[in-house]
């Protein structure tokens, strides 16, 4: 019976460097296959009983489509190097852009004017705990021209004295000022007037959390109503060690977009927070889960490199 060897025979100029014998191919290992990213090597086997020298070899300078592995290999790396970049550099500008002041019209977003520096400034100058009423909204904000509550739109706001200006409004009255969509309107107001929460919140001017710790909120609020007053971009500004707790009432609109709202108990100020979990206890930003997605990129790319290279003769 004739035995046909599946073994490939080197090219031609390519002996066994230690007797000068014939050499075959052997199948790489996956350390081979990682250190052909950066220079493309073959494991070779000499056919020479007496001297059976095995190892790796680098290309010869005239073997078929080098040229073309190289190009090839620099396009893949420079791909994955740009994918990378966009999107660092996305979540970077993601994180960049300042969490919208007031609360989302019912398509999305909040659409406010930028407001004066001076009063932000003048907002984080209050001393702690003393109040900041903010700057009236100007008569062509789009919150004042279609405001359907009797509540005066101000921004810019600090909240420093726990009771010392109650909310007189209504729920539904400061949620539909503020342009949340029709069904977080009633969800919230109806379970509201239920006392029907989601957590409890405890309240300090480092930071808003619930009391189980599964929830952490900004103390820089998009918007809070007191007295006749709806202020968007309010800031916490508590004496250091003073906590106030809150209920905490969860609605979801139609686009599946989960709204947080807190009503204190010390003055029902109706408050809404920024998104669920954006500052933990240590007063970092929680990040993005971005690491996953440059992992599976990195690891999609090597995937298609491999296969383009088996793909080669």
């Amino acid at each position: 019976m004739t035995h046909t060897s599946t073994e490939t025979p080197a090219p031609s100029g390519r002996h066994c460097p230690e007797c000068g014998g014939t050499l075959v191919r052997e199948h790489r290992h996956a350390l081979d296959r990682w250190v052909s990213l950066f220079r493309t090597v073959h494991r070779y086997r000499c056919t020479n009983a007496a001297c059976h020298w095995h190892g790796l070899m680098g290309r010869l300078p005239d073997e078929p489509r080098l040229l073309a592995v190289v190009a090839g290999r620099l396009f893949w790396f420079g791909l994955g190097v740009a994918a990378t970049l966009g999107i660092v550099l996305g979540l970077q500008a993601t994180r960049g852009k300042a969490p919208a002041t007031g609360a989302a019209t019912a398509e999305g977003s909040a659409q406010v004017a930028p407001e004066p520096p001076w009063a932000a400034r003048a907002a984080n100058a209050a001393p702690p705990g003393v109040d900041f009423d903010g700057i009236p909204l100007a008569d062509n904000h789009e919150l004042v021209v279609s405001n359907p509550s009797p509540l005066t739109m101000r921004s810019n706001c600090a909240w420093g004295t726990p009771g010392g200006n109650p909310y007189k409004g209504t729920v539904e009255q400061a949620l539909a000022a503020l342009k949340l969509p029709p069904e977080v309107v009633r969800q919230v107001s109806e379970r509201a007037a239920r006392g029907d929460m989601t957590a409890q919140l405890q309240i300090s001017s480092n930071l808003i959390r619930s009391v189980d710790g599964e929830r952490r909120y900004s103390p820089r609020l998009r918007a809070m109503a007191f007295g006749n007053t709806l202020c968007v971009n309010t800031r916490v500004n508590f004496k250091a060690g003073h906590t106030e707790f809150a209920p905490l009432y969860e609605a979801t609109d139609r686009a599946g977009r989960t709204w947080s709202i807190m009503i204190p108990y010390v003055c029902q100020n109706v408050s809404v927070l920024g998104e669920r979990g954006e500052v933990p206890e240590n007063g970092h930003r929680v990040p993005v889960p971005a690491s996953w997605a440059l992992v599976a990129l990195g690891l999609g790319l090597l995937a298609l490199a491999r296969r383009r290279r088996r793909a080669l003769p």
